[in-house]
């Protein structure tokens, strides 16, 4: 895996001023990228991806102010996978895809304190498409708000977003999803969905989606659930000897767990699962 602040590498060249660093990734190989957020004070950091490679992308925040845009040039691939941690983290992406090229994102967010996230994805040339998965867990006095766009300004483009939390104690979460179909996009679809499941009285849980449709002959459609934990669930656990902070541990870990699928480093691995039984 290649460090990207720290390696040089014959795919990477980098360029622009040294507070705001542009890389630009050209292969055609599969390549897999680390961005570790320790130790640096860039202001905003570009990533230009071309070639026929699919580039992974793993992403380790431990309490930044991270500003990051990547551009998907035609055709290419990334894989891009956030984990947050630590403490407080204020984080702005913009994701701009070209004709046919591909974006899958995933956030796992077991960060404690503040967390103010902004995502927005450019659909701008066709068939481009994008994924994204978000998973976090609010609890204590955790102040978190995620915002996510996706914006389809060209014909045949795809875009799916799924948001997942779990919210206790006096935390706040909040999802916001924007789904816009511009005029001209034509044969483009656009989903959404969102679920909260909240554990106690004195929490505060907001799941608001939102769709902008300014094109006939498309498809789009949002979800939004937020609930409390199935008691149901709780008490079959513990009929079966499990005490009940141990049974709601468990069911949060199935709520979240799906993320993992999206991280294939174990140390980042690990890291995902002690936090969420270390935050519980």
């Amino acid at each position: 895996m290649i460090n990207l602040f720290e390696e040089k590498n014959e795919y990477i060249a980098r360029s622009g001023e040294a507070k705001s660093p542009v890389f630009d990734i050209a292969s055609d190989e599969n390549i897999d990228i680390l961005i570790s957020w320790k130790d640096t004070d860039f202001d905003k950091v570009t990533i230009n991806v071309k070639g026929m490679g699919k580039v992974s992308i793993l992403e380790e925040c431990d309490s930044y102010r991270a500003n990051v845009e990547i551009n998907i040039l035609e055709n290419a691939s990334v894989s891009h996978s956030i984990s947050f941690f630590g403490k407080d983290n204020d984080s702005k992406y913009v994701i701009n895809s070209s004709e046919n090229a591909e974006y899958n994102g995933a956030l796992a967010d077991f960060s404690c304190g503040n967390n103010n996230f902004n995502f927005v994805c450019n659909l701008n040339g066709q068939y481009a498409n994008a994924r994204w998965n978000l998973a976090s867990l609010a609890c204590d006095n955790d102040k978190k708000n995620f915002s996510v766009s996706f914006y389809h300004f060209a014909k045949h483009t795809y875009a799916k977003m799924e948001n997942y939390g779990v919210c206790e104690n006096d935390a706040s979460l909040s999802f916001l999803g924007t789904s816009s179909i511009n005029k001209g996009a034509k044969a483009s679809a656009t989903h959404q969905s969102a679920k909260i499941m909240v554990f106690d009285p004195t929490c505060k849980a907001k799941a608001s989606p939102i769709l902008c449709i300014d094109e006939n002959d498309v498809e789009a459609s949002h979800a939004a659930v937020v609930g409390q934990i199935n008691e149901d669930h709780v008490y079959y656990l513990m009929t079966r000897g499990i005490a009940e902070e141990q049974a709601k541990k468990i069911i949060t870990l199935g709520y979240l767990n799906p993320i993992l699928r999206y991280f294939s480093e174990d140390r980042i691995l690990n890291k995902i699962k002690a936090s969420i039984e270390g935050r519980f």
